[in-house]
């Protein structure tokens, strides 16, 4: 597929999170989709707004249609969030507990497909010094170090030296963090994917730099996969 196709595709794949404000639909479910047989679940919680202890969180543009357009490209399963839960004190799938809806259709998908990477992509503030943080909790959170080495090298490779840092402002430590809950729960190697904002942006002036960034994404995940 041609560049232009596929910035094209992740533009029209954000439209529905951008929907009422980032709010998303609420018609829409909340479930694991399934492009292709490679072992890697793509997750993005944060696609659109949250509430987090009684208070809205900001959405995090581009993550869901990211997710999305990787897990059609390569062939793979993922999930995203599609819709704000109003009238609630907690919706936010990296903090609230195994019995969240987000949580539930990933622990049914687990118990019938093999997986062996868990990807969960989030936006890094636009005032870091990283293009990508790699949060892993000290290599806590993965099986084989290989994965994070080979995602470094594969940044660093396109952008420079130490454009990716790993767990310099996000470690994913804490129990209910998706990716610390999926290797705790699952033993599948996990990993936080933290993208900054002018690398996820397929607008304007930062439409190229994203564009050789979700290449970059689905060249290392082909590779993992091959």
């Amino acid at each position: 597929m041609q560049n232009e196709d596929i910035l094209s595709k992740i533009q029209h794949a954000e439209l529905k999170f951008k929907a009422n404000n980032y709010k998303g639909n609420s018609l829409c479910s909340c479930m694991v989709d399934k492009y292709g047989d490679l072992p890697i679940l793509l997750s993005a919680p944060h696609a659109v707004k949250q509430i987090r202890n009684g208070e809205i969180k900001a959405h995090e543009f581009y993550t869901g249609a990211i997710v999305e357009c990787l897990a059609e490209q390569i062939g793979c399963a993922c999930i995203t969030k599609q819709y704000l839960i109003e009238n609630t004190t907690n919706d936010d799938p990296n903090t609230d507990n195994a019995y969240c809806s987000y949580k539930t259709a990933i622990n049914q998908f687990l118990q019938e497909h093999e997986i062996k990477l868990f990807v969960d992509i989030h936006g890094l503030s636009s005032n870091r010094d990283s293009i990508v943080d790699i949060c892993i909790d000290n290599g806590k959170n993965v099986n084989d170090m290989s994965f994070v080495s080979d995602l470094q090298k594969c940044i660093e490779n396109k952008f420079g030296k130490n454009t990716c840092s790993i767990d310099k402002y996000f470690s994913a430590f804490s129990d209910n963090i998706m990716s610390k809950w999926i290797h705790s729960n699952f033993n599948i190697s996990a990993i936080e994917l933290e993208i900054k904002g002018a690398y996820r942006w397929f607008e304007g002036d930062t439409e190229k730099q994203s564009l050789d960034l979700f290449i970059c994404l689905e060249k290392w995940l082909t590779d993992i996969s091959s």
